[in-house]
Parts: C-alpha cells; structure tokens; sequence
C-alpha cells in the first residue's frame, strides 16, 4: 500500500529530526541534513495525508473524512482493548478530543505541512457535538412557590398583569369581591382573605393601609421571584 510506504519513510524522517536535535552543537553540513529532512517531513506529511484520504487509512492528522469512516471500527477496538481506561463512547470521544488537541497545540513544531492544520480542528469540533449529544440531557431545575402567602399571590398577579387583564372583564370591572371569589378558585386561598388586599389597589377610598402595592419589602421579593423565572417586567 502507497500509505504504508510514506507513512515509513516519514517516521524514518521524523526520527533523523529528532536525533539530530539532541546533539547540542552541529556542524553547518549537520545543519545542512537538518533543513533538508524538514522540508522532506513538510513534503512528505502532505503526501501521507493524501495517500491515508485515498485509501481510507486512519492516521492521527488524517482527513475528516477518513477519520469519520474509521470512528466505529476504532471505537470497538478501543472498547474491546483491555490496556486502556475507556469503557464507553463518550470516554473514547474524550480521549480523542485530548489527543487532538495536544496535535493542534504542537502543530507548529511537527514541521507538517499546513493544510494538515484544518482537519484537526474540524475533527475536534465534530467530536464536541457527539460528545454532547451522547451526554444526558441536563434537566431544567424547577422554582415552587407554592408557600407564598395570600398577599404575595396579589402581587404575583398584579406584576404579571393578570389582575388588571381580569380586572377589565365582567363581572370583575364592577364587583372586586367577584374577583376575590373566583381568584379563591384558583389561589386556594379563601375570599374574605383576598378581597381586602385587591380592594385598596383599585378603590383609592379604600384603607390603603392594607394595598399590598405599598409594601416595599413585599415587592421587592416578589420581583426576585419573577427575575429568577426570567418574567420581562418592563
């Protein structure tokens, strides 16, 4: 196989690279074989990555189409290897993630021709959604104000402009204990309860000692109430 060849003969590469780095001191015809095998490994990674595209060859820079075709058979060989710490899809998608991008992090010195920079990106992005699609959907946490007291269930409806939707229909328009009565219905809270809080908001005769509107603390921890469900009161 073409792959197999140039995928060989860049490792071979890659390795000269590397023992020619360790030396501290080089002379310039050692400097002279150090230019020349990087651009032989930017020459060659480019051909590799064809030759893995062509025939569909997983390689760590490999195409993103060659890495898609590949995932399933690689995702059972790493489920069913016994010398590694992944036991399901999502770990293996993590161990991928990680591996990638420590490649696209260390691009720069793989001397890799750059049009082998896109793919790793690209694969690291497909991998994240995956990732979030396999993972359980967290669920939404729900508020209960069921313990409010009968006053605040008056403000609660006087912020969210139900009162005054109501207020406008018959029989509320002329009877505020006709719409006490029918918020006991829905509150549970009794009429006799309801009507003198209702009353002081639309009758300015009224003992506005008891308009709840006039209660600043009461308000104010009714309009936290509504911000945290996220209620638009303006």
């Amino acid at each position: 196989m073409k792959f197999e060849e140039l995928y060989k003969d860049l490792l071979e590469a890659e390795t000269d690279l590397l023992e020619l780095n360790i030396g501290e001191k080089l002379s310039n015809n050692l400097k002279g074989q150090l230019e020349t095998i990087r651009k032989f490994i930017f020459n060659q990674s480019l051909e590799v990555f064809l030759a893995s595209k062509t025939e569909n060859v997983y390689w760590s820079h490999c195409s993103t189409a060659t890495y898609n075709w590949t995932y399933k058979i690689r995702l059972m060989e790493a489920l069913n290897n016994d010398n590694n710490s992944i036991h399901n899809e999502v770990e293996f998608i993590e161990s991928e993630i990680q591996n990638l991008i420590w490649l696209r992090n260390n691009f720069s010195n793989s001397n890799y021709n750059p049009d082998l920079f896109n793919p790793l990106t690209k694969k690291i992005k497909l991998l994240e959604y995956k990732r979030q699609e396999l993972l359980p959907e967290k669920k939404e946490e729900s508020l209960d104000f069921s313990d409010s007291s009968a006053i605040e269930k008056v403000v609660f409806l006087y912020k969210t402009g139900i009162l005054d939707f109501l207020r406008q229909k018959s029989p509320f328009i002329h009877s505020t204990n006709k719409l006490a009565e029918f918020l006991s219905a829905i509150t549970g809270e009794k009429t006799e309860t309801l009507q003198p809080n209702i009353n002081p908001i639309y009758s300015p005769q009224a003992d506005q000692k008891r308009n709840p509107l006039n209660k600043q603390e009461l308000i104010k921890r009714v309009e936290k109430h509504l911000n945290i469900i996220g209620f638009s009161q303006s």
